[in-house]
Parts: C-alpha cells; sequence; structure tokens
C-alpha cells in the first residue's frame, strides 16, 4: 500500500506494473491476520517492461525457520470507554507502529495512522510551529492555552494544551526539536482553524507523558506545498497556500482597530515574487509585523507556510502566526530562487496579483492606480451585493462639504473599551450627559469624530466621496476634531471664521487616495457610494519619475 501522499505516483503512471522501486522507509501493520507493508518514501528507478523472475505471494511463503526472529505483532485488546454504551469494545485492528529510531521503549504511531479507536498511542514528530499562551474566560470559568504544530515522516497534526499544562510543558517544547509525545486525547480537528493535513487534533493536558529525542534527520524541517503566484488567481478565497518568494518591498507598519472585535492589531504589508513570474501582497501581523522592517530588510527569500488567500484587492495573502513564516529556509527550492533573483529575475515581466486597492494604509504604487472615471466606467460596485471594489488614485479635494450643523463630525461615546472603542454614537440627556445606547453609560463629556462628504477631481471625471475621521485628521495636519469643535462654538478662538479657515486650507489640495467602492441601499433605493479608505501625500519627485517611467515603458 502507498501513503496518501504519495497517490500521485499513481495517478502520474509513474507508480504502473513492473516498476522497480528502491524503498527508503516504510510500516508493517496486521489487518485481519494478513501483513500489510505501507511504503512511506521511495525512488521509482525504471520498468524493464516485464516481471524479473518467478516472484509468489508471500502467503505461500514456507514457514520462517525456528532461528528467525519474526516482529512481534501487538496484540489486540479490548479498549475501554470507546463504546458509548458502556462494556468493552473490540479495535478493528492493531495501529499501524514502529519502534526504529526511538530511545522510548514504547511503540511509535506514525501521526497517518492516529484514529479514534486507539486509547494508547506514541508519537514522535517535530514541532514546526508554537503560539503565544492565550487566556480565555467564560461562563465556566478561565484558564490559558496555547497550540502548536507537530510534522513526523507522514504528516502533520495541530496538538493544544490548556491550563496545568501550559505551565508545564510551554518552556520545555521548543520550534524545531523532536519529541515522543503521549497521553493525549483525539479528536476531529475543526477545519475552520486548522490547517494541518491531519484530520485530528490532540489536546494534553497536565498528565501527557513528553520527552526529548535526538535528531536523527529521519523527519524534515518542514514541509511544504508550494504554489506559484502567478497561479494563485485559480486558489478559491479563503484557502490556505505555502508560498516561496522573494520580499521585494516592505511597507510602514500600523495599527488598525478590527471591526469584529474592536481589539487593536499591528501590521505591515510585504509585497512577495518569484520566479513564476507573479507579485502578491502579504499581511504580516502582530508583534513580528512592528519589526518588519528590519527582519525582511535586503530582499531574503521567504517561506510563508499556510497563509491564507483573499479576494481583498485581487488576490492577497494573510501570513499565519507563530513559526508559520521562515526567512531563508534550509530549501532546494530556496536556493534556486535566490540564484534567479541575483542573476536579474527582479527585472523580468511581473504579473500582479495585488491591486492598488490593498491595505488601508499602503502607499498605492504609480502602476497600481486608476483614474476616477474608473469608478463608473467599470461598475464599479456592482459586482458583488456583499464584497465592496477597491480603487487607488491621484486626485485634488476640489470642494468641501462644511456646513452641517454643529460641525462636520459627531458625538462618540468616550469609553475606550469594548464594545464602543470611542466610535459609537451618543445621544444628549436633558441633564446635559451623554448617554451610548451601545454600552448604556452616561458622561459627562463625549468625543467628537470626524464625518463629512467632499468632492475630489482628476483629469478624468469628479466625484462625491466620504471622509471619516482618521483620513480627515491627515487632510487637516493632525487637528482633532474634539479640538477644532471647541475653536468652532468659542468666538473667542476666531469661531466660525476660524473653523472655515481649516477647510479652506485643505481644499485644492493633492493626495494619493485609495477608495472603497460599495453599493448601499437608501429608502429602496441603490446608490453607490465611495468612501476614502488611505490618504497620503503626494513626493512630486517620486510622481514625476514614475511619470517619466511610464513613458519611456511605451
Amino acid at each position: 500500500m502507498l501513503a496518501t501522499q504519495n497517490n500521485h505516483y499513481v495517478e502520474t503512471g509513474a507508480i504502473a506494473n513492473n516498476v522497480i522501486l528502491q524503498v527508503s522507509d516504510y510500516m508493517k501493520n496486521v489487518v485481519q491476520n494478513k501483513t500489510l507493508i505501507i511504503l512511506l518514501g521511495f525512488q521509482v528507478l525504471n520498468n524493464p517492461g516485464q516481471s524479473i523472475g518467478s516472484p509468489s505471494s508471500i502467503d505461500n511463503a514456507p514457514a520462517a525457520s525456528a532461528t528467525t526472529h519474526a516482529p512481534t505483532v501487538p496484540k489486540t485488546e479490548p479498549v475501554r470507554g470507546s463504546n458509548p454504551y458502556g462494556g468493552m469494545s473490540q479495535a478493528p485492528a492493531a495501529p499501524i507502529m514502529r519502534t526504529a529510531g526511538s530511545s522510548s521503549s514504547k511503540p511509535i504511531t506514525p501521526i497517518a495512522a492516529l484514529n479514534m479507536y486507539q486509547n494508547r498511542w506514541t508519537i514522535k514528530a517535530r514541532v514546526t510551529n508554537k503560539s503565544d499562551i492565550r487566556h480565555w474566560s467564560n461562563a465556566k470559568g478561565e484558564g490559558q492555552l496555547f497550540s502548536m504544530e507537530v510534522l513526523d515522516s507522514t504528516m502533520d497534526i495541530r496538538a493544544t494544551f490548556f491550563k496545568e499544562a501550559v505551565d508545564k510543558f510551554y518552556n520545555m517544547l521548543e520550534v524545531d526539536k523532536i519529541y515522543c509525545l503521549s497521553g493525549g486525547r483525539l479528536k476531529a480537528a475543526n477545519m475552520q482553524y486548522n490547517t494541518c493535513k491531519s484530520s485530528f487534533e490532540i489536546t494534553f493536558d497536565q498528565n501527557a507523558e513528553i520527552t526529548l529525542e535526538s535528531d536523527t534527520g529521519e523527519i524534515k524541517h518542514q514541509s511544504y506545498d508550494l504554489k506559484p503566484i502567478s497561479e494563485l488567481d485559480s486558489v478559491e478565497p479563503g484557502a490556505h497556500v505555502d508560498i516561496l518568494g522573494v520580499v521585494k518591498s516592505v511597507g510602514e507598519p500600523s495599527t488598525i482597530v478590527s471591526k469584529k472585535s474592536g481589539k487593536e492589531l499591528q501590521k505591515c504589508e510585504l509585497t512577495i515574487g518569484d520566479d513564476s513570474g507573479g507579485e502578491v501582497a502579504c499581511t504580516i501581523w502582530g508583534d513580528r509585523a512592528m519589526g518588519a522592517p528590519q527582519e525582511f530588510a535586503g530582499t531574503p527569500v521567504v517561506a510563508f507556510r499556510r497563509a491564507r488567500v483573499s479576494d481583498f484587492g485581487g488576490r492577497t495573502l494573510s501570513a499565519s502566526g507563530g513559526n508559520g513564516t521562515v526567512v531563508n529556509p534550509k530549501l532546494p527550492e530556496a536556493d534556486r530562487l535566490r540564484n534567479w533573483w541575483q542573476s536579474g529575475g527582479n527585472q523580468g515581466a511581473v504579473k500582479k496579483m495585488s491591486t492598488g486597492g490593498m491595505g488601508a494604509n499602503r502607499f498605492p504604487e504609480f502602476d497600481q492606480r486608476k483614474n476616477i472615471a474608473a469608478i463608473k466606467g467599470e461598475g464599479m460596485g456592482h459586482s458583488s451585493e456583499s464584497k465592496p471594489d477597491y480603487v487607488s488614485f491621484k486626485a485634488t479635494v476640489s470642494f468641501i462639504k462644511s456646513d452641517k450643523e454643529g460641525g462636520a463630525w459627531y458625538p462618540a461615546c468616550m469609553n475606550p473599551e469594548d464594545p464602543c472603542k470611542n466610535r459609537c454614537k451618543v445621544t444628549q440627556n436633558t441633564d446635559g450627559t451623554f448617554h451610548c445606547d451601545r454600552c448604556n453609560q452616561s458622561n459627562p463629556d463625549c468625543l467628537y469624530r470626524y464625518i463629512f462628504s467632499a468632492t475630489i477631481s482628476d483629469g478624468s471625471a469628479t466625484s462625491w466621496v466620504s471622509f471619516f475621521d482618521d483620513q480627515a485628521r491627515i487632510l487637516f495636519e493632525g487637528m482633532e476634531a474634539n479640538d477644532l469643535q471647541k475653536i468652532y462654538v468659542d468666538e473667542a478662538q476666531g469661531g466660525m471664521e476660524a473653523y472655515q479657515g481649516f477647510f479652506s486650507k485643505a481644499q485644492f489640495t493633492d493626495w494619493v487616495f485609495t477608495c472603497k467602492v460599495k453599493q448601499e441601499f437608501h429608502q429602496d433605493e441603490a446608490r453607490v457610494k465611495t468612501s476614502i479608505q488611505s490618504i497620503h501625500p503626494v513626493d512630486y519627485a517620486k510622481e514625476g519619475r514614475s511619470m517619466l517611467n511610464a513613458i519611456l515603458a511605451m
């Protein structure tokens, strides 16, 4: 039999009748008194076209002599607890086991052979990824956990440690080290969060048995199923891929607020290319994002394991956490890619998988932009009812609507924590306090945040757009809405005249915008709304060089 990961040899015809194989790794299993050999590692040598000699089935072979030491087959014993109706349950077959290469006296079960009928098993595997410790709290109590991914010669599997097991094992387990692990409980993998190939995952408590093993080289440091970047447009959004590429550029780290959790997230966007001619934007998250400009400087080769594919702005990637991103990995493919880059690979034609709309704070390069006329000309906002379109261009702020009663802002809740995060609108009570329906709290003050409409223009068209607080503060050179509101109501500070002066100063200034275009319904009437997602000042020297290069490339 072939291990599942080797099925493609049959599908492609590499293995057929009479092919000669050189076997380097295998396992023996006994099922219903029949011996099965499962091939794990081998090399296809040649096909002589006919059988060599007269081989016969091992079942018809003469019995082994008394001096021959046959391998001991584990005895099939009743398994307690696997029968939900009580009593004893008979395991369907002895698990596939081998003991070679382990200092442990216990037989080793390959990860690919784990199943729900086994109560006792030991795996020998390399830790390829380990998460940080996370804390949780709910109605049942509170605790801590961490997860890791381990790999043996057959496949990888996810393991999670809870409560006391975190204190006992977290510091002991190190990435890239090999361990024997037993005493865990198997359950079906939640494929929404688990990207390992095994259909199971393991839960360990403080009673687990884990021992450090010597590294004999039989287990790879990492297992990759590499996908060329130029083929990402054929990958479904939400899928996970392994990518190997050269970091061509690194964006500035930034902090965003998650719409789902309201928590701040650190991110940094990389531009990745490979020798397939493809180029894609990939986002790094968390603490690693803040150090990305230093870590990924100098165009290194980087392997991204199980990066999530998104259709946000064409095709983009979101790197997995922990140790799923490896700089200058020890792979033959990495050496090939590095040689390609150093021999002029960066000068060839590029197929850009990510458009200029990717990323709230990513600066849209010259060749990733369109013009304002593309919003209507390409029917943006109508492509999907649930997903917006994104477009970037250089334009001029031609008009700002500042005559809204009370000022170009709204009063927001003072609560900086969940669920408001200083974003939810509040109403003023008769006693002068401000009440928030979201957190059901009243405060003596509120926090003003910008919201207003404006028109932006370029050589092709003019469009109405919506500005929100983050982008408006950049437009007004850092002036907070709270501070401008105080000027607005205080004649001693200039009042309405000073207020209008800020808007007049911002008009007829040039910026590079990224806009979100989405169809919305208002009173049963569909309309396309364009909102400013990011705003960047124009570097006229760089802009001039980019225009010259575009002309020369014609």
